[in-house]
């Protein structure tokens, strides 16, 4: 006796068309992880306080002027390698990923410091200031939130690319 299946190759085109998701819907995951990310980077908008006046930083090269705000104006969401679907957020530098478009106005690498958002013990810093705490307070009350709303944006979008296989 033998058992005879049919439809087993279109189901089999199916399966393999579902495990392609990640990269026949790139930029649908990639505004997905946009979304999530602003949750943290309102957050630090809302929060981080401006200090009240202009800085000169020397750098290697050249001076830089760190403009009050420019830590809060860096924060939001970016792709540092174009070729994943990986969304970052908090405050953009080029620090991290060095191709990136931060201009250097914008840059929150030196405004961290300048703003003593993270001031540790080990650089000298023994007070607190009103940005001391903000990133990690921000991470603390918004991974919840960011994961329920990555965890229903991303059944919501699977369903959509199921339904049409």
């Amino acid at each position: 006796m033998s058992v005879v299946v049919t439809g087993v190759s279109e189901l089999n085109r199916r399966i393999d068309r579902l495990a392609q998701w990640s990269i026949r819907d790139s930029e649908a995951l990639q505004k997905i992880g946009h979304q999530v990310g602003a949750v943290y980077a309102n957050y630090l908008k809302a929060n981080i306080k401006d200090l009240d006046k202009d800085i000169t930083v020397r750098t290697k090269k050249d001076t830089l002027k760190v403009k009050k705000g420019q830590l809060r104006r860096s924060s939001g969401t970016w792709q540092p390698d174009k070729n994943r679907n990986t969304i970052l957020a908090g405050q953009r530098t080029k620090a991290i990923g060095k191709r990136g478009k931060t201009t250097k106005y914008a840059d929150g690498f030196y405004a961290h410091f300048v703003e003593k958002g993270d001031f540790a013990s080990r650089f000298g810093g023994k007070h607190t200031t009103q940005n001391t705490g903000v990133f990690s307070r921000g991470i603390r009350s918004t991974k919840n939130r960011s994961e329920k709303l990555q965890i229903i944006l991303l059944k919501r979008n699977f369903a959509n690319y199921a339904r049409g296989l």
